[in-house]
């Protein structure tokens, strides 16, 4: 399978200023090589995926790899098509040393909060490792895996599915697991087209919101999902488009669990 590189813009914040970056369109290994050469011997690299989801559970990834390894072909996993995640998914699992990964469900989001559903995504993800690293490379600027008592050196890196391997390899494995765990909720709430749009808030997901109501694997952290849950609002979220016929007295606004 061969296809080619390609970069994207991302946008921050910078000292109160919005800046643009172009980002590395093939993550390399100089991370992991600065932490081996300063005396760690497993690096792990750690991401998570589905944290703007408006249904779904919040999926986090850790990927360690043996020095020396070299999985071809990794990429952001937001440049890669489904096909792509899935080939790279089973090469990065069968070259890594060890990985996991780790969900936290909407009812718990909604419980604890997305910050804290993160920190125990990470955990369980920790917990299923057969070896423990030296070393973590995070992705992003915030350390959700801080709460774990045993926690090694942590390295966060800005754009890390971009610029480290390790990272990468995490997010395309997180990514690949929720993306199945979608498309098996598609079937039980066809309504809601979760293998199409795996729980973001597309235009045909926010009109199946506001015609069906919310879920069970809705997330009512969020504003419109919670509108619609708690307060029965029967406002509508894309007003433009037609809503099909209501459901007779008595019967469930829900799709039936087959």
């Amino acid at each position: 399978m061969s296809y080619r590189a390609t970069y994207r813009t991302r946008t921050y914040r910078v000292r109160g200023r919005v800046a643009k970056a172009r980002t590395n369109p093939v993550p390399g290994m100089k991370h992991e090589i600065a932490l081996r050469d300063s005396g760690a011997e497993l690096v792990a690299g750690v991401d998570e995926v589905g944290l703007g989801a408006w249904a779904g559970p919040v999926a986090v990834g850790v990927v360690i790899f043996r020095p020396g390894t070299r999985v071809y072909k990794v990429r952001d996993s937001k440049l890669l098509d489904q096909p792509r995640r899935e080939f790279l998914s089973a090469r990065i699992r069968d070259q890594a040393m060890c990985w996991s990964t780790g969900l936290s469900w909407p009812d718990e989001i909604d419980r604890v909060g997305l910050s804290e559903a993160m920190r125990r995504a990470g955990a369980r993800a920790l917990d299923g490792l057969d070896v423990w690293p030296d070393c973590f490379l995070i992705d992003g600027q915030w350390n959700f895996l801080k709460t774990n008592p045993l926690e090694p050196r942590v390295k966060m890196v800005v754009r890390g599915d971009c610029e480290s391997v390790s990272i990468a390899s995490a997010s395309i494995v997180a990514k690949v697991l929720r993306d199945r765990l979608m498309g098996q909720l598609s079937q039980q709430f066809p309504p809601y087209l979760f293998h199409l749009n795996k729980g973001y808030p597309s235009p045909a997901h926010k009109w199946a919101l506001s015609a069906f109501g919310p879920s069970p694997v809705h997330r009512r952290l969020f504003a419109p999902v919670r509108k619609l849950a708690v307060e029965g609002t029967e406002g509508r979220l894309l007003p433009c488009l037609p809503a099909p016929p209501g459901p007779e007295a008595g019967e469930s606004r829900l799709p039936i669990l087959s």
